[in-house]
């Protein structure tokens, strides 16, 4: 300590205002942008699971690419669902555990996947004139996270509800769509119905 000298200092004093962080956010687009840029490719997805991956697996790989959606594949190799890491701790999946009496670790990715013949399509046309907020009614009146983007019968791409959040801040809300009788159970145990 002989090599070092106490600085002049003094008591701090009450009430002191602490600055603000200064990081820039970053810009955020309206729902009046083209929905062009919300476009997520299916050649460019590396992120991709099989029908038949467990559940457990699906898990590390969602926490190993940090991704919160990934394109699923049927036996050929062919794209046949989308699925939402949400999905893999919902209620629906405690249900469907306990509906197959097989323990979280043995269910399958099939189980789970919105299936792309549930997802509402539209053409690149219809693309190129669209707007955010067209793609988020889109989703609204189908009830589904993703719109499927089809270019001369082929499917090429995919918009997610949760890239919209990403790009513009603002979620889209949407409300459960039922077509059997599990899916109008489902939908009025829904939060969104019950805490009304």
């Amino acid at each position: 300590m002989a090599n070092f000298h106490a600085l002049n200092w003094h008591q701090a004093t009450t009430g002191v205002r602490l600055s603000e962080a200064t990081a820039q956010q970053p810009a955020r687009l309206s729902w009046h942008h083209n929905a062009k840029i919300a476009v997520e490719y299916f050649q460019q997805q590396s992120n991709l699971l099989t029908e038949s991956t467990r559940l457990p697996e699906a898990e590390q790989k969602f926490e190993k690419n940090g991704s919160r959606y990934v394109c699923v594949l049927d036996t050929q190799k062919n794209l046949s669902g989308i699925l939402s890491s949400r999905e893999l701790h919902s209620r629906h999946t405690g249900a469907l555990s306990s509906a197959l009496q097989l323990p979280w670790s043995q269910i399958e990715v099939r189980h789970l996947m919105q299936p792309i013949t549930r997802l509402p399509v539209i053409d690149k046309a219809q693309l190129e004139r669209a707007k955010i907020g067209d793609i988020a009614a889109t989703m609204q009146a189908a009830g589904r996270d993703f719109v499927l983007v089809e270019e001369q019968g082929q499917l090429t791409g995919f918009i997610a509800a949760l890239k919209i959040l990403a790009l513009t801040g603002e979620s889209v809300r949407l409300y459960p769509r039922a077509s059997t009788f599990a899916e109008v159970f489902t939908a009025l145990k829904h939060p969104e119905i019950t805490d009304s």
